[in-house]
């Protein structure tokens, strides 16, 4: 079960967020400003927070970028009492899973926590093969990097030897430890890991 946050400085939303949310089977936590929520909560860990757009100090929009720009995992629902088409529309350009309007329909609310569980899920898979890419990548060489860029570009051995000015000999070996500390058979794998990396 992921963690569920909610995020809203008027307490009475709060509770009543928390009521219902509780009558459905979850356990929210709930917290009065976006900066109580930083101090106290794993941005790098699987769950869902629902935002209220309008608060003081840092807003739900303000901390909605935060949580991307921190390549945060964390699925977000973003609620508003006054929203409109703009707002909305913004929220989801930044990545929100959807805009909610006070008072919060059930049902909605419901189907979309199902959606931010997958949601959440997912983003920590992909964070954790960005990790791992990052960290093959890193165990290349500046001479290995250059090469298997030229190898995804499609380029043989003997014209890569040319570019570079080194024996294709020397090409070749390079080229089998990139497929080594990429962790790859043939440079189909090798375009797939690094196209996937783009997603």
């Amino acid at each position: 079960m992921c963690n569920l946050y909610l995020v809203d400085d008027d307490q009475d939303v709060l509770d009543s967020l928390t009521w219902m949310l509780n009558g459905l089977g979850f356990k929210p936590q709930g917290f009065l400003s976006a900066d109580s929520f930083l101090n106290q909560v794993d941005l790098q860990s699987e769950a869902i927070a629902i935002l209220d757009v309008q608060m003081p100090g840092m807003d739900g929009s303000a901390l909605l970028t935060h949580l991307t720009k921190s390549q945060s995992p964390i699925a977000v629902i973003m609620l508003s009492g006054h929203g409109n088409i703009a707002m909305a529309v913004q929220a989801i350009q930044k990545g929100a899973l959807d805009f909610l309007e006070k008072p919060v329909d059930g049902d909605k609310l419901v189907a979309l926590l199902d959606q931010a569980k997958a949601q959440t899920k997912l983003n920590m898979q992909r964070k954790v093969a960005r990790k791992e890419l990052s960290d093959k990548l890193e165990a290349l060489t500046p001479r290995e990097y250059e090469v298997m860029e030229k190898v995804l570009e499609g380029k043989l051995n003997k014209v890569i030897a040319a570019e570079l000015n080194i024996a294709q000999r020397t090409i070749e070996l390079h080229r089998q430890k990139v497929m080594q500390k990429m962790q790859v058979n043939n440079v189909a794998e090798l375009a797939y890991l690094m196209g996937k990396s783009t997603e």
